[in-house]
């Protein structure tokens, strides 16, 4: 009788394991994007302190990630630096324990672990988009989980209001932070359970670098519906479906199991550089249509260059040292891009991100093609026909999670509605500079701003340093979130860039609603004004302007410019409301210029004048003004103890004729 066996035989993932390394790539891009977004709140201590210390802190987190690989490597004892699915594990738990750590974090403890975790994510994506691309058809395969990444990023960002759930300090953030690091680590594990030694990568592709540029183009623009909904002025809904449906379209494109022809890469290549232009210099529905070829076509530059002929020189060196590139290269756009509202370039900081938009389409362009087929691997050389298999079938389900965060995201983001008219002839304002969301403790706290405004039971709000999408501000649509949170409707205006400007929100209807851009002078930055009208319940219109000069102390010439400008644009007809921040301290020129035209200060009149606004930690300077005219301020008082921006926010109440 023939012996029966009851061993069962070796368990494989589906498709040899392409949906497994796939998804663990989509799952660390998820967390790679968070942290390049906080590393902006993190990195705002060393900005406090000077633009050379930040970029020095800047640096030396992203070079960091070569030092992670390095480390990671060598426990693995991969001497070769090609990593395998046990690096993966060791890199993925490390992050994953990293991730739910900072989540309970604050203060300098968050910076320097936060800022670790930053290298820590950098390396270990590296790593496995080498893992994943060191194969046949590998180079396709990692686009595919880069992609996918981004749309799940950006649906998660959906579902939390844009907020990132690494800054919520109750019970959401935590949910997110532990499922999140488990899916990471069971996917891991399970690529480490089933990898044979046939389904190992031989090498890694001589084009890695290209994910450095990739992460600052998809930080800043394609995984960013903040973004897409400030650069276009549309709705977040509008710009959330926009930029969720492109993100699939351009997934489902990579997934087709044909190689791209030499026309397709090259077409593709020149989209992402006119994409990335065109999203950063066109608004309205040119920006959407721009950033959603973006997402369709980046996928397949980044197919192309990790699709390569030959592999990388061996070496654990050489794998770290390509990984602190990626790192600098995804640090380095989005510093110099930012530097210019410090520091002005030369010339129009939208081209630092089109240089960075051309060096990845160069990165996906190849001399020849190599043929239909092959697939071999030796010591020296690499081919990969950038050809998906046909039983690829079963990645096409990754894209479910994306599409199930994003609509139920999508179908919670409502608009507030308010009434015509406000409640009553006597209305509370309130002003703040918000610094774009980030305490000078390190945080970005939208709960706590909102409770602080709800608290005052105000009419109207006078905001500055909003920011919608900025990076080094987080990424958060502030604008959108606080006026869900606070049921008032909202208008928004422009400043340094799109992303970073004033507002206006209200309990009731605003209308007749005007931007007015002031003198740029001896800059650094780009302001503007913002004016529009509140009706009361008798029917007076009030005029309500949300203004915001430039801060060098030398800037006088220029902030009397700009008042200037503002006078001569929107001319006063009581009653009216100028408030925001001004850096200019009593007895300046600035003030006695409103003052001699009419403006009465409310902090003055019924507040106590020895308060100061700024800065928050330790108030030292009053530069945040209410002014009115027409009007009878009733109290007005600075609110202090307040952390969440480094200026203090500012109550007035004041009757209104009726």
């Amino acid at each position: 009788m023939p012996r029966v066996t009851t061993e069962q035989p070796a368990r494989t993932p589906l498709d040899a394991g392409t949906p497994t390394r796939v998804w663990l790539v989509a799952l660390l891009t998820v967390v790679t994007l968070e942290m390049v977004r906080a590393s902006g709140p993190l990195l705002d201590r060393a900005f406090a302190v000077g633009t050379f210390e930040a970029a020095l802190a800047a640096f030396g987190a992203y070079a960091g990630a070569g030092l992670v690989v390095a480390l990671v490597l060598a426990i693995g004892r991969r001497t070769t630096g090609t990593p395998d699915a046990r690096t993966l594990l060791i890199g993925s738990a490390l992050l994953a324990v990293l991730r739910i750590l900072i989540q309970g974090l604050d203060g300098i403890a968050l910076n320097v672990v936060g800022l670790l975790t930053v290298a820590v994510a950098v390396g270990v994506l590296t790593l496995a988009v080498a893992f994943v691309a060191g194969r046949p058809s590998g180079g396709r395969q990692a686009a595919v989980g880069l992609v996918l990444g981004c749309g799940l990023s950006i649906g998660l960002q959906l579902l939390l209001g844009t907020w990132d759930a690494l800054w919520q300090p109750g019970w959401s953030g935590w949910v997110l932070a532990v499922v999140v690091g488990g899916l990471l680590l069971a996917t891991a594990r399970g690529l480490a359970a089933f990898t044979t030694a046939d389904t190992e990568p031989t090498g890694r592709p001589r084009r890695l670098w290209a994910l450095g540029p990739f992460l600052a183009i998809a930080a800043t623009i394609v995984a960013n519906p903040a973004f897409a909904a400030s650069q276009s002025g549309s709705s977040l809904r509008t710009a959330g479906i926009v930029v969720v449906a492109g993100n699939l379209v351009g997934a489902g494109l990579l997934l087709r199991p044909t190689q791209w022809s030499a026309r397709w890469r090259v077409g593709a290549a020149v989209l992402v550089v006119v994409g990335v232009g065109c999203a950063l210099w066109l608004t309205g529905v040119g920006a959407l249509v721009a950033i959603t070829v973006l997402e369709i076509c980046i996928g397949v530059v980044l197919s192309a260059a990790f699709s390569a002929h030959r592999p990388a020189p061996r070496g654990l060196s050489r794998t770290a040292a390509a990984a602190l590139v990626v790192g600098v290269l995804t640090i380095a756009p989005l510093l110099v891009y930012m530097l210019d509202y410090d520091l002005p370039l030369p010339v129009d900081n939208a081209w630092v991100l089109v240089g960075t938009a051309l060096a990845l389409a160069l990165s996906g362009l190849r001399r020849r093609t190599p043929p239909v087929g092959t697939a071999t691997y030796t010591p020296s050389t690499m081919y990969s026909t950038d050809r998906l298999p046909r039983s690829m079938a079963s990645v096409r389900l990754l894209v479910l999670p994306t599409l199930v965060v994003a609509t139920i995201g999508l179908v919670a983001l409502s608009t507030p509605t308010v009434p015509a008219r406000a409640g009553s002839d006597t209305l509370t304002l309130v002003d703040w500079n918000l610094h774009y969301g980030v305490s000078p403790l390190t945080g970005v706290d939208l709960e706590d701003i909102a409770a602080t405004i709800e608290a005052q039971h105000p009419d109207v709000v006078t905001l500055q340093e909003v920011e919608r999408g900025w990076i080094f501000g987080g990424g958060a649509d502030m604008a959108t979130w606080l006026s869900r949170r606070l049921g008032m409707t909202i208008h928004f205006a422009p400043a340094a860039d799109r992303q970073f400007g004033n507002a206006v929100l209200s309990r009731s209807h605003l209308t007749q609603v005007a931007i007015h851009d002031l003198p740029y002078g001896a800059g650094p930055q780009d302001r503007s004004a913002l004016a529009t009208t509140v009706t009361t319940a008798s029917g007076v219109p009030l005029r309500v302007t949300s203004v915001h000069l430039q801060h060098r102390a030398s800037n006088t010439p220029t902030r009397l410019d700009q008042l200037h400008a503002l006078a001569s644009a929107e001319p006063v007809a009581p009653p009216a409301v100028l408030a925001g921040d001004l850096n200019a301290a009593p007895g300046s020129p600035e003030i006695a210029l409103l003052t001699d035209a009419g403006w009465t200060s409310a902090i003055d009149e019924v507040g106590d004048p020895s308060a100061k606004t700024s800065t928050s930690l330790d108030p030292t300077q009053r530069i945040d003004w209410i002014f009115g005219q027409g009007v009878t301020f009733e109290s007005a008082h600075v609110l202090t103890g307040h952390t969440e921006s480094d200026h203090l926010p500012l109550v007035a109440r004041f009757r209104t004729p009726g």
